[in-house]
């Protein structure tokens, strides 16, 4: 008599709580998941030979889904015996089991993460796709525990209410199909914008609301024994499938990175179909080439001009001796650098164009910032003390709203530790939020910083052009090209 007494207070005890065991859940899935991603940005790469067999490729796979399975069941397997687990004693629902159902999102981590590095949408498709599998398996083998599992228990809850006490009983609220709707508007912008990866995050919740809603919930203790054997029945062709779609993703990404490394061979070697290449990317506004992982770092470097006849200058004489008299105006004709932290600048491997920023579309495809900077190398050194102010003209076409800010650095490249001078920082007036119009032609814009007395350098040959923008271009570069530095004396 005394088991049955404290199984039931057991029961009692955890209908007070019905959030735990969701909660409990959620968790440990969670966890999992996490686990898995994070052993999967880590460690899963697409092989360095550019043309391996298939036989290693799908030995390859194997591992990659294999190795996502362990760590999320690493992940899970710790909380889960490191929490206490809020069932009730006659419970039937076991590790093995849970872990199986999860297996479902595990084995898709790695062509997630995959083609996340080769900028695709399919890794938003595949998330989905995860969560939604993810959720008709847990649905399937979790059965509420508050609610009455028997059709007695109902008919005893019923039993002195008034007439029409069904009928006049308020509907419960559900906020699921808000969330939902939410969501999907949400993947669809980040989609839109070309933030593929993190659209995945979105997409998979609304599937796997909109999956856990469409599934049935078990009503009896037959359908819940079946749905658990089914469970573990099907893991086998989830995962063959999984490890078939792995391969058919390093395949791709393979093929693609063959692909960018000959055209870029072909432009490096200045071949005509390489140069043909070079024209569509400029003619398309875009300079960012989605390889397996995108270009680390750019180099944009204005198109070229046409020659000018100049008259001879004297080499006695320097170009900048003006400066004294009156003001001087330069060309702005350096490269724009493209990086991103924890670089300072580009890298010895950088993808180098010819471009021009008021056209180019060139974005991160993680979710480290994208640092924008403009170089303006200027041969002979100009003394620091003779220049009063320095102007500088920007061409604004950025139709993205969020204001930008340009900062200018004086520095003395020929110098051994590099000595510079800041001379602060404005906001682009056209980028500010009352500013703010869509420009279907550049607009022009004189910014002047005044040169401070005292310095830590005498000269400088090379001026920088920072942009500092906000959260709305954290991960876009900045359609503001420099037109021309003028160099204000005393």
């Amino acid at each position: 008599m005394a088991s049955p007494t404290q199984a039931g207070a057991f029961a009692l005890e955890a209908g007070k709580n019905p959030t735990s065991v969701e909660k409990f859940l959620s968790f440990v899935v969670l966890a999992g998941l996490g686990n898995a991603f994070i052993a999967a940005f880590l460690l899963f790469r697409l092989p360095a030979d550019n043309a391996p067999s298939l036989h290693s490729l799908l030995i390859r796979s194997v591992i990659y889904v294999c190795g996502a399975v362990l760590a999320g069941a690493a992940g899970s397997r710790f909380y889960w015996n490191r929490l206490s687990v809020p069932f009730t004693g006659d419970s039937t629902l076991s590790f093995p089991l849970f872990a199986i159902v999860n297996t479902r999102a595990w084995v898709w981590v790695p062509a997630v993460v995959l083609l996340s590095r080769q900028d695709s949408p399919g890794s938003a498709i595949l998330s989905a796709l995860g969560a939604a599998l993810l959720a008709n398996g847990l649905r399937r083998i979790i059965v509420s525990e508050t609610r009455p599992r028997d059709q007695q228990s109902i008919m005893h809850e019923s039993e002195g209410c008034e007439m029409f006490a069904a009928t006049l009983r308020t509907p419960q609220r559900e906020v699921h199909g808000y969330a939902i709707a939410l969501c999907v508007y949400a993947a669809g912008y980040l989609l839109i914008n070309h933030f593929y990866l993190n659209a995945g995050v979105p997409l998979a919740v609304a599937a796997f609301l909109f999956a856990w809603k469409l599934t049935l919930d078990p009503q009896s203790e037959l359908t819940l024994k079946l749905a658990r054997r089914r469970a573990a029945a099907r893991f086998p062709q989830v995962a063959i499938t999984a490890i078939l779609v792995t391969l058919y993703v390093m395949l791709y990404g393979i093929g693609h990175r063959n692909d960018v490394e000959a055209e870029r061979a072909a432009l490096d070697a200045g071949e005509v179909k390489g140069a043909n290449a070079d024209a569509n990317h400029r003619r398309s506004g875009s300079v960012y080439v989605a390889g397996v992982s995108g270009y680390q770092s750019i180099i944009l470097w204005p198109l070229p001009e046409k020659p000018k006849i100049v008259a001879p200058v004297l080499a006695s004489i320097s170009p900048y001796a003006a400066l004294t008299a009156k003001p001087m105006v330069i060309k702005f004709d350096g490269p724009y650098w493209y990086f991103q932290p924890p670089g300072q600048r580009p890298g010895p491997q950088a993808y180098e164009a010819h471009g021009n920023p008021l056209t180019a579309n060139i974005e991160a495809n993680n979710f480290l910032p994208l640092k924008m900077e403009a170089v303006q190398n200027l041969g002979p050194p100009i003394r620091l003390a003779r220049c009063r102010e320095v102007q500088v003209t920007v061409e604004n076409r950025d139709n993205v709203r969020g204001p930008i800010a340009v900062g200018v650095v004086l520095t003395d490249a020929s110098a051994p530790r590099r000595p510079s001078v800041s001379l602060g920082q404005q906001t682009i007036l056209s980028t500010e939020p009352g500013q703010f119009t869509v420009k279907l032609a550049p607009v022009n814009e004189v910014m002047r910083f005044a040169v401070p007395d005292t310095a830590p350098l005498r000269k400088f040959n090379q001026i920088t052009v920072e942009y500092l923008s906000g959260p709305e271009h954290w991960q876009l570069g900045a359609r503001v090209a420099i037109d021309q530095f003028e160099l204000i004396p005393h």
